[in-house]
């Protein structure tokens, strides 16, 4: 009798431990409440808390999240690449890891995001909001049906115009010659061979360390994010040049949304989605002339704040050309029509009314 007790006892605890495993496993499975399910969205912004990103977008986005939804979800933000970094937001978000991040295209030059890194490339944008508007049409065109097989794709953003941030100061192009540059995707090694620098891939998150400690001299920046980052503190000569833009794009975990009730889906799909995506445009737009004052602050009696002249911004321009040839050679290679790419490209920005790059 007693080992028959032991047995029943023994039976009620594994039948419990199973109930609260079932209860607590999955950011993304309903959990009763009153009749209405209710869902976890867990976000992993790869910046800092200290940075735009967390003040103008995941904490707004969260709000608007669990507002719309009535609390049916809710967001949860991990700061600072703490559930993983932005070389790996694709993998990651593919697989499960965590349900919405910021996919940097350029980080992902050899997947399906391909054709949206051609907004790396120099000149091709002047600024966020010419990249969204003609970054949309371009990632519907070439790139979204291959990649919403493993995620859900978010309308594109895009930084502001890439400064060069330098421990040395920057006021023409053979200043550069044999510089250590940061590079942050292919696309970027040619323009950087053509300026005579010598590229080094660097994230994001590792690029302060990378000029504190010297592994590199130089690297291109949004100013707004380089307010958040601090390089403007192991690097106080920033040229302004404007010289590209990161195009990005909001991904969603699949299982996550196809979890979720149909009217949570159409909310997200029609309005929250959407509103992330303009909450980093804005973000962005509305930023630039504040971050380029605290910059010139920030370095002033111990670096310096370069303009250049239009004749050394011509320069660069042309330097730039060799990376669009690199990367048609890339598309060619991956299965596209890179002269053809380039030529919607083109003719999208003068349908648009903006100018092209070369």
């Amino acid at each position: 009798m007693k080992s028959w007790g032991i047995i029943v006892g023994l039976l009620f605890l594994i039948g419990v431990l199973v109930g609260c495993n079932a209860a607590s496993s999955g950011g993304n499975e309903s959990v009763n409440n009153g009749g209405e399910g209710t869902y976890k969205l867990v976000v992993n912004n790869w910046q800092s808390s200290a940075h735009h990103y967390a003040y103008n977008v995941w904490d707004p986005w969260k709000e608007l999240v669990e507002e719309k939804t009535d609390g049916r979800v809710t967001v949860e933000i991990h700061h600072g690449g703490s559930l993983g970094k932005s070389s790996s937001v694709y993998q990651d978000v593919s697989g499960g890891l965590y349900d919405v991040s910021l996919a940097v295209a350029n980080y992902f030059y050899d997947t399906e995001f391909f054709p949206y890194t051609i907004g790396n490339l120099p000149f091709a944008f002047e600024g966020s909001a010419e990249a969204v508007d003609i970054l949309t049409e371009f990632g519907e065109k070439y790139a979204n049906e291959e990649l919403e097989e493993s995620v859900i794709v978010m309308p594109p953003t895009a930084t502001d115009g890439y400064d060069l941030f330098s421990t040395q100061p920057i006021k023409a192009v053979e200043d550069l010659k044999g510089l250590k540059i940061r590079v942050n995707g292919k696309s970027e090694n040619a323009f950087v061979k053509a300026l005579g620098g010598v590229p080094v891939s660097l994230s994001t998150e590792d690029a302060y360390e990378g000029l504190d400690k010297g592994m590199i001299d130089t690297t291109f920046y949004t100013p707004i994010g380089a307010v958040g980052t601090g390089y403007y503190e192991p690097a106080p000569y920033i040229t302004e040049l404007a010289i590209s833009v990161t195009p990005m794009i909001p991904i969603m975990n699949k299982d996550f949304y196809e979890g979720l009730p149909e009217d949570l889906q159409q909310m997200f799909s029609d309005e929250l989605n959407p509103a992330l995506a303009r909450l980093f445009t804005e973000s962005y737009e509305t930023e630039l002339e504040a971050a380029h004052k605290e910059l010139k602050e920030a370095v002033s009696g111990r670096g310096e704040f370069i303009n250049l002249e239009d004749s050394e911004i011509n320069e660069f321009r042309e330097l730039g050309q060799p990376a669009w040839e690199v990367w048609v050679e890339d598309a060619n290679s991956k299965g596209y029509d890179g002269e053809q790419m380039i030529n919607d490209l083109f003719n999208m920005l003068e349908d648009a009314g903006y100018p092209v790059p070369f």
